[in-house]
């Protein structure tokens, strides 16, 4: 039996199909974890919600009224929060809140542990 490998033109040269499969096999891979990770997560939401709803008295509504609240912090109802970009309180520039320092000034800053 003999093994046939087709070259594939890429941006930055080719490759054969059996690095085509390997890649493949390593993004499902990949995508597998992220999803066993997200489940884990879910899970752990879950348990501290309940906690909190039973140790605090705090409603299912006013959860959903709260998710909401959030969503809509960047202007859009659509399920996802966007940080937008702030202004160094040293230099005043306009710079990204995932980083740790102002790339203009070097001024630390304040970060957000939900960015």
């Amino acid at each position: 039996m003999s093994m046939y490998f087709y070259r594939l033109q890429s941006p930055t040269g080719s490759i054969d199909t059996a690095q085509a499969e390997g890649t493949g096999r390593r993004a499902q891979s990949s995508a597998k974890e992220l999803e066993v990770r997200l489940d884990r997560a879910l899970l752990a939401c879950e348990a501290m919600w309940t906690i909190m709803r039973e140790k605090l008295d705090v409603t299912d509504v006013e959860l959903v009224e709260r998710i909401n609240d959030i969503d809509l912090s960047d202007g859009v109802l659509d399920g996802k929060v966007r940080k937008s970009a702030a202004s160094c309180p040293s230099c005043k520039r306009t710079i990204s809140t995932r980083l740790p320092r102002c790339i203009y000034c070097s001024q630390p800053i304040v970060q957000d542990p939900f960015a």
